[in-house]
């Protein structure tokens, strides 16, 4: 049997893993378009101002792949995929192209970055922040002298490791966001507004509902963004409005949404294929239907599940909700499940159980549908927050809610 892996990150690595479980002699080649060592993009940020040595970036070391009998093609990318034929294009730096056969397929690609029509990566000092080798280019562009004034575009989870790890480095940090609030996904008002505050307290400029319309330059070097409201001075423009999974190449007779779609085996409509992490849109364990969860934890689990079942087993994915853990500026952050609701899905559908509010020190929200926990939002004190999550998707009694219990409105918990 001959597996073919397209991406070398937690899905890939996983799938090496769960492949072995059952096979011990089948033939692994690993698609590394990045290079040859597995390496984790949490630490970007960190690893771009020198925050993070680069041997803390590898999540496996060369041995694992040679322990495995992993043959990796390192700098080559998968650029079409012949259904009829099992077999992947493979393009070098170089463009030369070559075939590999495949018996069984896993896509396991993750997510690139989001880049908005109005930005020119021409310009010096405009980058996005999404791999190593943006970390690197930053890192080199910091040695520039005259390096003061640095704005982030994109409040998200990498947008805010950036503001951080820039003001850290010694630069005026603005953080641009178009929503009304910082990790508008996972975050509420309340939520956000008492990150805003650390963020402020740290000397970051913070820009709610602010929308970039373009970047002015001179003589190809960043100047300034201009928003409708203001053109804000930069010398560095960090672009990060989010991702989308990397399937763009994928075959058009591969089923897909907003990701590869894929069941219970995480095999795609094509017997064979399979698909993995960022980019399978598979079961979601809270609203039974199909969804992308672009999360560490869900990586490596369905990467292991497909791989074992690209070797013959029969385990099924369960679904897994979102999940984000973090501490930003100091604050501690829990994200789970279902936590920011839509006005018009509020009423008859979702109810919120306030737990705490901000004065007490810490903020803690739950969410229900009937009397189901499907979300759950801690800021602050977030030491609950693991036992509530295995509790996701099935009703709460009173003990799990500790010294919450004689709280208002225990009438939702049964």
């Amino acid at each position: 049997m001959r597996y073919v892996i397209v991406g070398n990150g937690p899905a890939g690595i996983s799938a090496i893993e769960g492949i072995r479980e059952y096979d011990s002699q089948g033939e692994i080649i690993l698609i590394a378009s990045e290079g040859k060592l597995p390496y984790n993009r949490i630490l970007v940020p960190e690893y771009m101002v020198g925050e993070a040595e680069e041997c803390e970036l590898y999540i496996r070391e060369e041995k694992f792949y040679q322990e495995n009998a992993v043959e990796v093609i390192a700098g080559e990318r998968a650029v079409a995929i012949n259904v009829g034929e099992q077999s992947l294009t493979l393009e070098n730096k170089a463009g030369g192209k070559r075939e590999c056969k495949y018996d069984r397929l896993l896509l396991a690609m993750g997510s690139q970055n989001i880049m908005p029509s109005w930005v020119d990566c021409n310009i010096q000092g405009v980058y996005s922040l999404w791999n190593k080798a943006d970390s690197l280019n930053i890192a080199e562009y910091l040695k520039h002298p005259g390096i003061k004034r640095a704005v982030i575009i994109g409040a998200g989870l990498v947008g805010l490791q950036a503001a951080r790890a820039l003001k850290v480095y010694g630069l005026e940090v603005t953080l641009l966001e178009k929503s009304s609030r910082l990790m508008p996904v996972q975050l509420d008002a309340t939520a956000s507004a008492l990150l805003c505050q650390a963020a402020g307290n740290l000397g970051i400029t913070v820009c709610l509902e602010t929308e970039v319309i373009a970047l002015k330059e001179t003589e190809q070097k960043i100047k300034a963004v201009e928003t409708r409201e203001a053109t804000i001075a930069a010398d560095l423009v960090l672009i990060a409005v989010g991702v989308k999974p990397n399937i763009e190449w994928v075959n058009p007779l591969i089923a897909r949404k907003q990701g590869i779609l894929v069941n219970e085996d995480l095999q795609t409509n094509i017997p064979g294929i399979y698909a993995a992490g960022d980019i399978a849109q598979a079961y979601d364990a809270l609203s039974g239907g199909p969804a992308v969860r672009a999360i560490w934890l869900n990586a490596v689990r369905q990467g292991k599940i497909a791989g074992r079942n690209m070797a013959g087993a029969r385990e099924k994915y369960s679904g897994i909700a979102s999940m984000n853990s973090i501490e930003l500026f100091g604050v501690s952050l829990a994200a789970l499940g279902q936590t920011v609701i839509r006005p018009e899905e509020q009423e008859g559908v979702y109810r919120e159980q306030i737990l705490s509010y901000p004065s007490s020190g810490s903020y803690h929200k739950l969410v229900f549908t009937g009397q189901n926990l499907v979300g759950l939002l801690f800021v602050g004190d977030i030491r609950q927050a693991g036992v509530l999550y295995h509790k996701l998707g099935g009703p709460l009694t009173e003990g799990y809610l500790g010294k919450y219990s004689s709280l208002p409105g225990e009438e939702l918990l049964s």
